[in-house]
């Protein structure tokens, strides 16, 4: 029997549900809006339905239905038949208390008697149905057999019946208003009937036996309107006496409890205790109800005491209301290659955020983007309390998300909320152009180093137009290629491009002429050729040409001997050297001049920068630049200094990487 109230539930639920419309609060949330439910009940009181229902269950469980439902705005109407119209009431809200005794004292003013006749009582329901827009409406149709006028002082004949039926079933069929027949009890006649009837309206045919199976059809008719869940709890038979059943509440942030009472023998006195309230029920014969609408998430469990007689059979339910607002929440503009991110929880009747994980873990979610010709999943995970899902739309254009969240006790759809998704275009500047000439050959600018995507596109480059007659151009592996053919100034077209948005940047190139690019160039050289040859000739002489000069007159007298006393290794050995120096013409004379056939040697003892200079009484004036280490006996000589040297004495010159060693013995002879 459980296995058939989820089915019948889920069945008349889903044809009811019905698109839900997005409703802004703010500018980045959506709530999915509850369409209102007008129901009218359509009852077969005919006289059939006193060995069908002998203790008015039917009834009872419709006004149990009555006093359960949630006043999630829905409206309740009935019309009571057998082969005339006994009672109707067009669908009235069920808020309070005394409009759901009105409803109840309608459903009992009459009894079970006399013919059937569905069509009459289908045709006024029909009637009594609102037009208005925007709400939900069905007829739910109880019945225990067909159409049966035989007998009946009416004056209606079966066909007129049957015509009423089929103009029922075609009107409710064309205005969307399901038809949910129930086969009730000992259903005396075809089924075929009822299902060909709610198959054409949308709606469906529940064969019902008893209370217990009804109650659950009229549940899941509610189902879509609010969140709630219905639990039966207990289900046995008792002994005459009091009875004490304890319900424990694991429900978090209900606003309304109802527990439900039912038996086919009379329900007795019933208390229920929640926290410090203690709540006296309600009803007749067949049912009680005690709402508790005052609910504290303290409170985990309530305690119901009644009165049974012996073999008393009893059912008890626990219906749970709850009125949390579900969201979307999610930016309506966002950036392509940007996370987009969105935000699913609920709030309470105060306008306050849910943050509580261990409440969203018991839902399952599924949500999705749709734009540019794809639809993918967005995934999301409970962070910070709620729900958080994020996705990256790799294109701009208009994007649709859209998902639904749910739990036991119901199921929020979010219709598609339109988000637009901007792209950025690229952004750069190519430097200055440079005052190119004929004779500048090829010229390229690397289009990557100037230009960049803020979104991380790739970017590509064109022309947009034909190149100036005065430079040839072309785009070549990313760069910028320009050869300039003759002298203008012109306005190249690149086009720059990221795959979605391209736009144009004037870039201004001049070719300058020959002549006025390269005369400021001449009369610079030209200036600086003048200030070289000025400086040339009015330079002042170094101390070196000083020394030659005072010195001109002089001649050098005597003989050097030298020796090379230390040389590297392997190199061929460099014999003793002479040279008379009385037969040098001029009076100046550098060491690298003398040994210039070992000019390894020369270089490594730097003889090019020591000069010897002929002084007065035969002897010679050492004069060095060297960056060799040169000394006279133990003296060592520094640079750009005078040393005099005369007969007998030895000069010694050692390189800086100990490589070579140098003698050089200054000698007098008999001229």
């Amino acid at each position: 029997m459980e296995k058939l109230n989820k089915f019948l539930i889920l069945a008349v639920c889903v044809l009811l549900s019905g698109a839900v419309t997005a409703q802004s609060t703010w500018a980045d949330e959506y709530v999915p809006a509850k369409s209102g439910l007008d129901v009218v009940f359509v009852m077969d009181y005919s006289g059939s339905m006193k060995s069908n229902d002998p203790d008015r269950m039917a009834k009872g469980m419709v006004k149990a239905f009555v006093d359960t439902v949630h006043s999630a705005d829905i409206r309740i109407g009935f019309v009571a038949y057998n082969d005339q119209l006994l009672s109707a009431m067009q669908p009235v809200p069920v808020e309070t208390s005394e409009a759901r005794q009105e409803l109840k004292a309608l459903i009992d003013k009459a009894g079970y008697s006399g013919n059937t006749d569905i069509g009459l009582g289908l045709k006024y329901a029909f009637d009594l149905v609102s037009r208005e827009k925007g709400r939900k409406k069905a007829v739910i149709l109880i019945s225990d057999g067909e159409s049966d006028l035989a007998g009946s002082v009416t004056g209606r004949t079966l066909e007129n019946s049957l015509e009423d039926m089929e103009y029922a079933a075609l009107e409710c069929g064309k205005a969307g208003i399901p038809v949910y027949s129930i086969a009730f009890g000992d259903y005396d006649g075809n089924t075929g009937v009822l299902e060909e009837l709610s198959d054409r309206t949308g709606g469906q045919m529940y064969p019902v036996e008893d209370a217990e199976t009804l109650i659950g059809v009229l549940y899941g008719i509610f189902e879509g309107n609010t969140d709630f869940s219905i639990e039966k709890i207990t289900d046995g038979i008792y002994a005459a006496g009091e009875q004490n059943i304890r319900i424990r509440l694991d429900e978090p942030y209900v606003d309304e409890l109802d527990v439900l009472l039912v038996s086919p023998q009379t329900v007795g006195a019933v208390r229920v205790f929640y926290g410090e309230q203690q709540v006296e029920a309600f009803g007749l014969n067949n049912y009680a109800v005690a709402k508790i609408e005052q609910t504290d998430s303290q409170v985990k469990e309530l305690a119901v005491e009644t009165e049974t007689v012996k073999n008393q059979e009893l059912q008890v339910y626990l219906i749970a209301y709850r009125n949390l607002t579900p969201v979307l929440s999610v930016e309506p503009a966002a950036g392509k290659n940007r996370p987009l991110a969105c935000q699913v929880y609920f709030k309470d009747a105060g306008g306050n955020v849910i943050a509580d994980e261990g409440f969203y873990t018991n839902f399952s979610w599924q949500f999705t983007l749709s734009g540019n010709g794809k639809t993918e999943p967005v995934q999301a995970v409970i962070r910070d309390g709620i729900i958080q899902g994020e996705s990256i739309p790799g294109h701009a254009g208009t994007y649709y998300l859209e998902g639904s969240l749910d739990d036991h006790m119901g199921k929020a759809v979010f219709p598609p909320v339109e988000i637009l998704v901007t792209n950025r275009r690229p952004e750069g500047e190519l430097p200055a152009a440079a005052g190119y000439t004929v004779l500048s050959g090829e010229q390229r600018i690397r289009l990557g180093e100037y230009f960049s995507d803020p979104d991380g596109d790739e970017i590509r480059y064109a022309l947009g137009s034909a190149g100036e007659p005065f430079v040839n151009t072309e785009i070549r592996d990313g760069e910028l290629v320009l050869r300039p053919e003759k002298a203008g100034t012109g306005t190249i077209r690149l086009l720059v491009s990221d795959g979605e948005d391209t736009y144009e940047y004037p870039y201004t190139v001049e070719v300058v002429p020959l002549w006025k690019a390269y005369w400021p160039a001449a009369a610079a050289a030209a200036a600086v050729l003048l200030v070289l040859v000025w400086k040339l000739l009015h330079r002042p002489a170094t101390e070196l040409e000083e020394l030659e000069a005072e010195t001109k007159n002089n001649h050098f007298a005597g003989k050097l001997d030298a020796y090379f006393t230390v040389q590297p290794e392997g190199d061929r050995e460099i014999p003793p050297l002479s040279f008379q120096m009385h037969r040098v013409k001029e009076n100046r004379i550098s060491l690298g001049s003398l040994l210039e056939a070992y000019p390894e040697a020369c270089g490594a003892l730097d003889l090019d920068r020591i000069f010897l200079v002929a002084d007065e009484d035969r002897r010679m004036i050492l004069y060095h630049t060297a960056d060799a280490s040169v000394m006279v006996g133990s003296s060592i000589l520094c640079r750009q200094i005078r040393y005099s040297v005369s007969f007998g004495d030895v000069v010694y010159i050692a390189s800086e990487d100990g490589a070579y060693d140098l003698e050089i013995h200054y000698i007098a002879v008999i001229q």
